[in-house]
């Protein structure tokens, strides 16, 4: 093992501490439970040792889970629910978005896995390719999940129950996407410093 490759991996652990700690809450205020949201950064603050591998993990699960019920849910609308034209347009679109954003994080977290091995095995090149693998299949979920919001839920005349549910479930996702982006690039950024 090389003193460059153990100095990396000690600062990169160093840094999602920091990047744990340093995480503002005013990042729930748009979610449908601030609370809920700050109890749980406020969780992640006070674990004494924190793998970051985990900890992306963790806020990858909690989204695919999330995605995994409204995507559900929205099938179940269309398959039950007398739907005007645009309500079964704005949610067959968004089903195509939710397909794709499970989709990027069930590869999110194979690459999570991937990454944790290259870590172990102390393989920076590897070790890298993986991370940017994994801010890649984040951002892209990230833009469905706007394309959802914005775009398929945008049209005019399109209100109601079911635009409503899926705009209150939506931001959940945005934050914890962009949570566990901020977490793998803090580090990263910060190592730009170094």
């Amino acid at each position: 093992m090389s003193k460059s490759t153990t100095f990396f991996l000690i600062t990169l652990s160093a840094f999602y501490l920091i990047a744990i700690a340093t995480i503002n809450s005013h990042m729930c205020n748009d979610s449908s439970n601030p609370e809920a949201c700050k109890k749980t950064i406020e969780k992640l603050k006070k674990e004494k040792e924190i793998d970051p591998n985990n900890t992306i993990r963790k806020i990858i699960n909690f989204g695919l889970q999330k995605s995994l019920t409204l995507k559900a849910n929205m099938t179940d609308w269309v398959r039950h629910r007398n739907l005007r034209a645009n309500e079964h347009a704005a949610i067959k679109g968004c089903l195509d978005d939710m397909d794709n954003v499970v989709d990027d994080l069930r590869k999110t977290l194979k690459e999570v896995d991937e990454l944790a091995e290259a870590q172990k095995a102390q393989k920076m090149q590897v070790f890298m390719f993986h991370n940017r693998n994994i801010r890649t299949w984040l951002k892209t979920a990230i833009n469905n999940l706007l394309s959802c919001q914005n775009d398929d839920f945008a049209m005019e005349g399109l209100e109601g129950e079911v635009k409503q549910d899926v705009l209150r479930r939506i931001p959940d996702l945005i934050i914890a996407t962009r949570l566990a982006i901020w977490t793998m690039e803090l580090p990263s950024q910060d190592m730009n410093n170094v």
